[in-house]
């Protein structure tokens, strides 16, 4: 009989009892995980379900016992990077606005001490100032305008730098990506947002596929 495991919204397996116990053993399964089989109509912890059957001594992990690897942090933003893309078209680049607002929480979960956000919200400050300005009526006031949105389109970069490094710095320091990461310097000056979400559809489709997010 196999058993699907459940902690929190995601689910993983199914596994054979003997998987399972090796699992409990080696501390990727918590007794108070919920688990399922099958014949079972509802998720039940998994305490009720290894119950007295003796729980093997963790071995050295085979291959097989390391699949299941749930990691304590959050799965990037769900959202397809060209989907991005559209409705960044569609809108006339207020959704960039928002979306960013967005992979900027993700990064303070992932990467608490981030100063990323402020930047960001310096920016929309400054554009929302030049407006202010530019319909204010005083002498000069577009040729200031002009100036602020200059000075916000290079907080923008500065902006989008700082949360290359702290992606880079999550997946190669706290959650690292076999193989490396890294992040293209040119791809970030020129698209930013939509480039990190490419890189975020991958690594969720990635860490889906192997199930070890919890």
């Amino acid at each position: 009989m196999n058993y699907k495991i459940k902690r929190g919204d995601q689910e993983y397996g199914p596994y054979t009892l003997a998987e399972l116990q090796r699992y409990v053993a080696s501390g990727n399964v918590l007794l108070t995980d919920l688990c399922q089989s099958e014949g079972m109509a509802e998720w039940v912890p998994v305490q009720q379900v290894i119950g007295n059957i003796p729980v093997p001594a963790a071995a050295p992990a085979p291959a097989a016992a390391a699949a299941f690897q749930p990691s304590p942090y959050p799965l990037p933003p769900n959202l397809h990077w060209g989907v991005a893309i559209l409705l960044g078209v569609i809108t006339c680049g207020l959704f960039n606005w928002v979306w960013v607002l967005v992979q900027c929480a993700w990064i303070r979960k992932v990467q608490p001490g981030s100063k990323t956000l402020f930047i960001y919200l310096a920016v929309v400050a400054v554009f929302i100032a030049a407006i202010f300005v530019e319909f204010s009526g005083f002498d000069d006031a577009r040729a200031l305008a002009g100036l602020m949105r200059l000075a916000a389109v290079a907080v923008w970069i500065a902006a989008s730098f700082s949360m290359r490094s702290d992606i880079e710095e999550h997946y190669i320091t706290r959650d690292p990506i076999p193989g490396g990461f890294a992040l293209s310097g040119v791809m970030t000056f020129f698209f930013s947002i939509y480039y990190f979400q490419y890189h975020f559809t991958k690594i969720r489709e990635m860490k889906e596929r192997q199930g070890i997010y919890a």
